[in-house]
């Protein structure tokens, strides 16, 4: 039995994985992630149909980028259950978990980074084609009609698209966000292959700082003049 957890965006997401099978309870509520995440496990756990006390082979968290309070809620339920149950830790990154919405097209996923701007990365097939960026979507947009051919675009960042390019389509709303059994699936492979992560050092992937860390150095540098 595997475990997987997504809580970057506002969506929550737990996914318990068992062979061919698993049981997914994904939340889009006005609960915070800490109110609804114990639940959501205990619930998906319950529906498996896993006996209790069942082995867990692995628990899988999407690292980010995105919510900077969800990111470290989620990571900080996961280390807890590592340590408790003396299971591997593997943190897989959210962008490329949300890839695998569209595993066969080239697609564009985007998490909303606060303001105009947005964190993006493209991937064909699930393979990346970039490294994670942070930019407007203006410029998000200008580099997605530089590719040739269709570019799905998926993500909680859509709603900030004004203008759409010919040849970029948005997903339908049941596969903009990501899913914990995406993360559970490539958290698995990791696992077989051995890249598992410390529990003690596995943080989230931020990209940029927080608003409200940029916010405090303005302040106080304003303070020492």
């Amino acid at each position: 039995m595997f475990i997987a957890i997504e809580t970057a965006t506002r969506t929550s997401s737990v996914a318990v994985l068992d062979g061919d099978r698993f049981t997914e309870i994904d939340l889009d509520s006005r609960l915070t992630h800490s109110q609804t995440l114990q639940p959501q496990l205990e619930e998906a756990l319950r529906l498996s149909g896993a006996p209790r006390g069942a082995a867990v082979d692995g628990i899988a968290i999407s690292i980010g980028p995105g919510s900077f309070t969800g990111l470290r809620i989620g990571l900080a339920a996961v280390k807890a259950l590592s340590y408790a149950w003396g299971v591997p830790i593997i943190g897989v990154p959210t962008l490329e978990a949300l890839s695998m919405n569209f595993p066969f097209e080239r697609v564009l996923t985007m998490l909303d980074a606060q303001r105009d701007c947005a964190y993006f990365q493209f991937f064909e097939r699930t393979k990346a084609l970039d490294e994670v960026k942070v930019g407007s979507i203006e410029r998000i947009m200008s580099e997605a009609e530089s590719f040739d051919g269709l570019t799905i675009v998926c993500g909680d960042a859509l709603k900030k698209i004004k203008t759409l390019p010919s040849n970029v389509a948005l997903a339908p709303i049941n596969l903009r966000m990501p899913r914990a059994v995406n993360v559970g699936l490539i958290g698995r492979q990791r696992l077989a292959a051995g890249l598992v992560d410390n529990v003690m050092n596995l943080e989230p992937m931020y990209v940029r700082r927080s608003e409200a860390e940029v916010l405090w150095e303005k302040r106080h540098a304003a303070s020492e003049r």
